[in-house]
């Protein structure tokens, strides 16, 4: 079969990134031709035979640095129909041919559902595997970046959109989240979604939360992710705890550097990624010699590091879709501890191969560690 696989970012960044990379190898390592479709990125892995198709980056965050009339328009166009991705896909399809199937995954804000346009035109079936919550949260992650809690008050659509200016839930600005509902109406207006084929969830949480939302619950299909195993054993003498995946407020980062400082010295958590929050983790973790920080690590050195930690954690305050982190500790047999929330007690069998605790509660996490 020629696959299309279309994903904003071209290179290792967040489980969606990987599972679309890895699954491009396990594509065609069965002798399928797989086609990459992304947005241009400094960081994107080289791919000759369609990068030139690829619309060009765009860093929302430098553009609303300055709120000028042009930014604030070219940011709302954009993220909303891209049309230089459209224009893309249209020309990917017309000089390198059809295409048995397409395989959407992250594209919104940047990609945009644009890009289903000319893949309807050219009679071409679309699956839409989704990692999140961005065709029914204005911020994505049902949590408020105002007051870091969970909510669910846009989930009915419509005029609940209005939630989101009113609570500051994106980015804590008016601003941002007024372009973020001005997003979600357009495309609900536009019945984007009717253009797709079928949706694929790696948890029945997430399909729930749809259901919830008013989706039509037959079009969507469970198909768990899957992660290779080093099928090297760990080995019996290990130590350390390890979080590895985005530093943010929605992953639960700040309930675990609680919780570590009362853990005492000899009981070490290594922090293993990036992202928004780490300046501010980093400066709270200030002065507690049990915690390190890692930065960015590639995948194969955090293979290493995880295979020798006694577990992992993954201390998620949202509702975390269905983590890889978590797979990947499971599939070398490192015990996960991990929130009591979203798709993660699908994934961990309490006390059989993890433990689970309250979310966003540090007494719980430190207790069960």
């Amino acid at each position: 079969m020629r696959i299309l696989l279309a994903n904003t970012f071209h290179y290792y960044r967040g489980g969606a990134s990987v599972y679309v990379l890895k699954l491009a190898e396990l594509l065609e390592s069965h002798g399928h031709e797989v086609f990459h479709f992304a947005m241009q990125h400094p960081q994107s892995l080289p791919c000759p035979k369609t990068e030139d198709y690829w619309p060009p980056n765009i860093e929302y965050p430098e553009l609303l640095k300055k709120k000028t009339p042009a930014n604030v328009k070219r940011v709302l166009s954009t993220a909303i129909h891209n049309k230089a991705a459209e224009e893309g896909i249209r020309r990917l399809i017309t000089e390198k041919g059809h295409f048995d199937i397409a395989h959407l995954n992250n594209i919104m804000h940047h990609l945009t559902p644009s890009i289903l346009y000319p893949l309807k035109e050219a009679g071409i079936p679309v699956v839409w595997t989704l990692h999140d919550y961005s065709l029914i949260c204005p911020n994505t992650n049902f949590i408020n970046n105002r007051t870091g809690k969970l909510c669910s008050k846009c989930i009915s659509g419509g005029l609940s959109f209005l939630n989101a200016p009113l609570s500051r839930c994106k980015k804590d600005s008016i601003a941002a989240s007024s372009m973020a509902i001005i997003e979600a109406w357009a495309l609900r207006r536009k019945r984007i979604t009717q253009m797709v084929d079928a949706f694929i969830s790696p948890s029945s949480f997430l399909i729930d939360r749809f259901a919830e939302a008013s989706f039509d619950r037959s079009r969507f299909f469970p198909l768990r992710y899957f992660v290779e195993s080093s099928r090297e054993k760990p080995p019996d003498e290990r130590s350390d705890a390890l979080y590895a995946g985005r530093l943010s407020t929605e992953k639960g980062v700040q309930t675990l550097i609680d919780a570590w400082q009362e853990m005492g010295n000899d009981k070490m958590l290594k922090i293993a990624g990036s992202g928004p929050a780490e300046e501010a983790l980093r400066r709270s973790a200030e002065g507690m010699s049990n915690i390190e920080f890692l930065g960015f690590v590639n995948p194969e050195e955090l293979g290493e590091i995880r295979r020798n930690s006694a577990f992992t954690i993954a201390p998620s305050i949202c509702w975390d879709n269905f983590p890889i982190s978590v797979m990947e500790s499971l599939a070398d047999g490192i015990p996960v501890l991990g929130s009591r929330i979203g798709g993660i007690p699908e994934m961990i069998n309490d006390r059989v191969n993890g433990l689970l605790f309250e979310p966003g509660n540090p007494a719980d996490l430190r207790n069960k560690a």
